[in-house]
């Protein structure tokens, strides 16, 4: 949309006779990668939420002993990787496009995610976490960039301001299953399933999702 000068129409629009009719099949494109991006970024809350719900079974000594000081080092390391992550991925996403980038890291989420599941030690879990971070990261840039491609400049603030109710609601729904698996199935749980929930979204970005 920003390639076309104003006065110029907005390529999902034509001229016919003499009232405007917008192009369907442009329309359709637009709102299907809305909702694909908007599930993707709120899918990648299901792996970030795991460890905050868990750190309650993990500081019992007959799990893993996490103290309080161990929790807040690897919070630490998860949000510097996370900040670094965006000045990474970010261009990343310009050169690749923004389908290569986050499908890469919402898998590599998914892995992250099991493997923290997985581990038995607070070292691990806290590399495991900080990597977490930087998966994570490959969401907000590259899928903004994508939500862009498809609506012009005077549209992106109203469309921006539904597009991201999906950390309020990814963020709840997250937290909410997490605690729902911990309880049921064990600590373990709140990592695994998650995990399932975010790369069945994965399969659906692979499906539906376009950068054009």
């Amino acid at each position: 949309p920003a390639k076309y000068p104003p006065g110029m129409n907005e390529p999902n629009v034509t001229t016919g006779g003499s009232a405007p009719v917008r192009d369907r099949r442009y329309e359709y494109w637009r709102w299907r990668i809305f909702s694909i991006t908007w599930l993707a970024y709120a899918g990648f809350y299901l792996t970030r939420k795991a460890f905050s719900v868990a750190k309650n079974e993990l500081k019992k000594p007959e799990v893993m002993g996490m103290t309080k000081a161990d929790m807040s080092w690897i919070d630490g390391a998860n949000s510097v990787a996370y900040a670094v992550g965006q000045f990474v991925w970010g261009p990343l996403g310009d050169k690749f496009g923004p389908r290569v980038i986050v499908l890469v890291g919402m898998l590599a989420s998914v892995t992250t995610a099991l493997a923290m599941g997985s581990s038995s030690t607070v070292l691990l879990m806290g590399v495991l976490f900080a990597l977490q971070g930087l998966c994570q990261s490959s969401g907000w840039a590259p899928l903004t960039k994508n939500v862009g491609e498809f609506f012009s400049r005077r549209e992106r603030g109203s469309v921006m301001g539904f597009w991201c109710t999906n950390y309020a609601l990814g963020g709840f729904v997250a937290s909410t299953l997490a605690a729902w698996a911990a309880q049921k199935f064990g600590w373990r749980y709140a990592f695994f399933v998650p995990a399932g929930g975010l790369f069945g979204i994965w399969i659906l970005f692979l499906l539906f999702q376009r950068n054009r």
